[in-house]
């Protein structure tokens, strides 16, 4: 087949992109796509059936109805290469279609700019999940030529099927779970924020991710700093002067170094990724970063996972 081809993706959305039926062009990068979309009116909305269209507001998950997409590339996606793997995942998920992640960075732009100029706040992105089945064809400019047809490609793997429940939960964490309940234990913020972080993740907002992973570091880094800097006999007044500088530099090694000393060490990696961490946050929050790296964020959160985690352990009595 001829590289001088357009490549055309359909497929539908679960929710609706509150914007009038169309063709809209999009612009990223330098290249362009033309992409129609259609409503399409779901069939029983809240009890409400009829020839109109009943739409709730604020309807984020499609439950009123939901968009058809045609978007068109005019030069050839190659439909076998691999893009990203997501780290958070697991080892069992493969790696994703590079031109569908293609399709969904043009789908987002556009998503974006509605949302800027409605001013319609809660339309989110759309993930890779969210384009489950899809068809791919090419146009040479005188005929269609089938490409793909793909029923499930969920980017985070596979369908389990069994005959059992599939929430199954091990006793010792039932039993904690029937423990806090009973008497009103109050949550970890840390594990809380971490488990926020991760969910930012499956969600591909980066950006909230960094923000959520770092407050449960220094959740956890801060109160190790006063607790094992009274134990090595700094005043509250350096042990705050240290606080505030991790906050700002994200300069830990320093920090961690004295505070450890004759301690089990944590390797290097994981404080450069941490401080990498505070460091992207910190653009967040005062530089106004909005555009943050999917697999750096990924790395970052599993090391700040680890270091929870060690900072948990070598702070216990």
């Amino acid at each position: 087949m001829s590289e001088n081809v357009h490549t055309i993706f359909n497929f539908n959305l679960p929710f609706a992109i509150p914007v009038p039926d169309g063709l809209y062009e999009i612009f990223l990068g330098g290249k362009r796509a033309d992409m129609v979309i259609k409503r399409v009116q779901r069939r029983d909305v809240a009890g409400f059936s009829g020839s109109g269209f009943a739409q709730i507001q604020f309807d984020k998950y499609g439950q009123s109805s939901f968009s058809q997409i045609s978007m068109k590339f005019n030069w050839k996606l190659d439909l076998d290469e691999m893009g990203r793997t997501p780290l958070l995942l697991g080892t069992s998920v493969p790696p994703r279609m590079r031109a569908k992640e293609t399709v969904i960075r043009f789908l987002n732009r556009f998503i974006e700019v509605v949302r800027y100029t409605t001013q319609e706040f809660w339309v989110e992105h759309a993930r890779y999940q969210d384009i489950l089945s899809y068809g791919v064809t090419y146009w040479d400019g005188k005929q269609s030529i089938p490409a793909r047809m793909t029923l499930l490609d969920t980017g985070v793997g596979g369908i389990k099927v069994s005959t059992a429940n599939p929430f199954q939960v091990e006793h010792d964490k039932l039993d904690s779970l029937t423990d806090i309940l009973a008497h009103e234990l109050l949550l970890d913020s840390d594990s809380m924020l971490l488990l926020n972080s991760k969910d930012a993740c499956l969600q591909e907002d980066f950006r909230l991710a960094i923000i959520e992973a770092v407050a449960a570091l220094e959740v956890v880094l801060y109160n190790f700093i006063r607790v094992q800097g009274r134990a090595i006999g700094l005043s509250k007044a350096e042990l705050e002067d240290f606080i505030v500088k991790v906050g700002l530099t994200g300069n830990i090694t320093t920090v961690m170094k004295m505070l450890t000393k004759g301690l089990e060490q944590i390797d290097d990696n994981t404080l450069r990724e941490c401080k990498g961490a505070i460091t992207i946050r910190n653009d967040i929050l005062h530089r106004g970063l909005m555009d943050v790296a999917s697999t750096d964020t990924e790395k970052r959160i599993l090391a700040i996972n680890l270091m929870v985690g060690y900072l948990r352990k070598i702070g216990s009595p």
